[in-house]
């Protein structure tokens, strides 16, 4: 059953909680400020082709937050604004995906650092949801957490902030690689052992690529279910009950054996 939103709206019924994409799990939505002398409307632009809302592209430092939980730098916007990275979507459906996706380079052990600060709770939690993807049959994907920062792919790490997201996470970027990271928002380390299991299995979906099942943005996963309610990729917490059969479908058709 539906517990908090990944942004934890302050109903306790609203989704929305996503390379260089980070998807956190938050509900601040603050227009960009668009500067005439620089290249951000141009990009915010771009970033509306990919299905987000003006209203909802926050820009933040050199990063801009999508949907409250997706981060991607300006760097690797304009990358794809580039590469003409403007893939065609179809406008209804569950399973969703981002342009780009963990190459084979990388895919089949994608290396997690996590940080020293970071709880034995939440870390518990870390080995739990790389457990559960490197348990989904048919796939090449793999993941390993490493005890060394050098030649990591992703790193685990603790935040704050007084606001409505349990932890965020970039999606891969535009040359292969995995999310950069994962941060958890300590303001939520009362959430329940099953809800952390679940954030940061979601979380871990976005470092490979998925975008939430309960939304229209990205490319939609052909052969995946039109409705898939319980899906881990969901923009809401819930007790982690395993993944669904959507799940391990969407799964097997971006990281195929």
């Amino acid at each position: 059953m539906k517990t908090k939103s990944i942004y934890v709206h302050q109903i306790h019924f609203l989704f929305l909680a996503l390379s260089m994409f980070l998807f956190a799990c938050s509900k601040d939505n603050v227009t960009a400020d668009v500067k005439s002398e620089d290249n951000t409307e141009k990009l915010v632009s771009y970033l509306e082709t990919q299905g987000f809302k003006k209203d909802k592209i926050v820009l933040k430092g050199d990063n801009f937050i999508l949907d409250g939980d997706v981060i991607i730098s300006k760097e690797e916007v304009e990358k794809r604004v580039a590469n003409d990275a403007n893939p065609d979507r179809i406008p209804s459906g569950e399973h969703w995906r981002g342009a780009y996706l963990v190459s084979n380079t990388y895919n089949t052990n994608v290396r997690l650092y996590i940080d020293p600060a970071v709880p034995a709770a939440w870390r518990t939690a870390i080995q739990g949801a790389v457990n559960n993807w490197n348990a989904v049959n048919g796939t090449r994907l793999g993941m390993s957490i490493i005890t060394s920062a050098s030649g990591v792919y992703t790193r685990v790490f603790m935040g704050f902030e007084s606001a409505n997201w349990i932890a965020r996470a970039y999606l891969p970027t535009s040359n292969g690689r995995p999310g950069v990271s994962v941060e958890i928002n300590s303001n939520f380390n009362s959430l329940p052992a099953s809800q952390k299991l679940f954030a940061i299995t979601h979380e871990l979906g976005h470092t490979i690529g998925f975008y939430h099942t309960d939304q229209t943005q990205g490319i939609f996963i052909t052969g995946t279910p039109s409705v898939d309610a319980n899906s881990v990729m969901n923009s809401f917490v819930l007790n982690w009950a395993g993944f669904t059969s959507g799940d391990v479908r969407a799964t097997q058709i971006l990281y195929p054996q």
